[in-house]
């Protein structure tokens, strides 16, 4: 997909100033996303030839690479890292503000414990 296919995509999805982003829909729009790369047959197996030992080298390896690339690419591919690394961030985020809302809340136990 071209930068401008995917500009077009992008603002589709979640309106020209990205105010129907939220974790869900970001969420899902990658996955759309995804789904389109290429895939093995039904039944068939990804082959993984990653050597990294770590979160850390993985991204190293991906930046380095993302470098290599042309910039249209580029773009793509830093623009989605970058949306799903974002919205990963307020999901989890969201959860803790909600967590502490509910901590100890715990349905009250009979005498026996029960």
């Amino acid at each position: 997909m071209d930068l401008e296919k995917f500009r077009e995509r992008v603002q589709k999805t979640f309106g020209e100033d990205l105010h129907r982003a939220s974790p869900a829909s970001v969420r899902d729009f990658l996955d759309a996303l995804s789904q389109e790369s290429p895939s093995p047959a039904p039944g068939g197996r990804f082959e993984i030839d990653e050597t990294a030992k770590s979160y850390e080298e993985v991204m190293r390896t991906f930046f380095a690479r993302i470098l290599e690339q042309p910039c249209d690419q580029a773009i793509f591919q830093l623009w989605t890292v970058a949306l799903e690394l974002s919205y990963a961030l307020i999901e989890s985020q969201d959860a803790e503000r909600l967590g502490t809302l509910f901590r100890g809340l715990e349905e009250p136990r009979g005498l026996d414990g029960n």
